[in-house]
């Protein structure tokens, strides 16, 4: 079965998990994806199946997962998981993943609006930033699953430590936007801006065709990429560029992306929402 396939079946499986077995076997598996990039990715879900076919054959048993795999997973997962081979390409996937993702949902939009100086170096400084950033959040995550319940800590702090961590994590890449300026600037103005867009539209089109579903940009997000791309392309076409140059044709533009902003807000409501719905069922 290729990944896609087995995290499909993976979830449809977890669904006849008891709830004290779900809790095991999702701590475990948070932890094994989040802390085995170099791995081969084929065959940590392979393993990750193969867990949990075990489990529900000892739940069928009346035998809970703690008492089938003892009372220390982490020790565990990382038996399981050692002897599993490397594979460099699955970290430099998410890497690319990651970084597309960020220039995706960032640099479209900036462009939208045409005479706006764009400082692709600030992007790029705070496109890597954030994506290594965001992969050692998220093996500290999978890292502090099991030291938490070592070590358990009140709600309280631990919502103030997860808050300290975004703080932190969030910074440097607000510092890199407002006060680091580098050479690499442009305006994209005119067709330079369009034939940007449209390469850019083309890229994201690509990226989410052969991206895995957990790794696709969602729907709200990718709808209000392309309507400011949509936005972009439109603004600077020769009649609309000289209509969006006078004040009124600013306040139009501005009314426009204020209306757009809102139906992605309402857009992504209804999509959480209607996730909650589907996980209470």
């Amino acid at each position: 079965m290729t990944v896609e396939k087995l995290i499909k079946r993976n979830n449809e499986l977890r669904s006849e998990l008891n709830r004290e077995n779900e809790a095991f076997y999702s701590d475990f598996l948070i932890y094994a994806r989040t802390t085995n990039w170099l791995k081969d990715e084929q065959a940590v879900e392979e393993q990750l199946l193969a867990i949990l076919q075990d489990i529900l054959e000892a739940q069928k048993d009346g035998q809970s997962a703690a008492d089938y795999f003892g009372t220390d997973p982490k020790h565990v997962a990382d038996s399981l998981l050692k002897s599993l081979p490397i594979k460099v390409s699955s970290f430099f996937s998410l890497i690319f993943y990651a970084f597309f993702g960020y220039l995706a949902i960032t640099f479209i939009p900036s462009i939208s609006v045409p005479g706006k100086v764009i400082d692709l170096g600030d992007y790029m400084l705070s496109g890597a930033y954030l994506t290594v950033g965001a992969c050692f959040v998220t093996w500290l995550m999978g890292e502090a699953i099991y030291a938490f319940k070592r070590n358990p800590l009140q709600k309280w702090l631990k919502y103030i430590f997860s808050f300290i961590i975004a703080v932190a994590f969030l910074f440097p890449a607000f510092a890199i936007n407002v006060w680091v300026k580098t050479p690499i600037r442009s305006t994209f103005d005119g067709w330079i801006g369009i034939a940007t867009i449209v390469v850019m539209l083309i890229v994201l089109g690509i990226y989410q065709k052969i991206s895995r579903f957990d790794k696709i940009i969602n729907r709200p997000i990718f709808y209000y990429i392309v309507f400011q791309a949509i936005v972009g392309i439109t603004s600077r076409l020769p009649f609309f560029e000289n209509q969006i140059a006078t004040k009124n044709g600013k306040l139009l533009l501005a009314g426009i992306l204020v209306i757009g902003l809102l139906v992605f807000w309402l857009f992504s409501w209804r999509t959480l929402q209607k996730m909650k719905n589907d996980n209470e069922k």
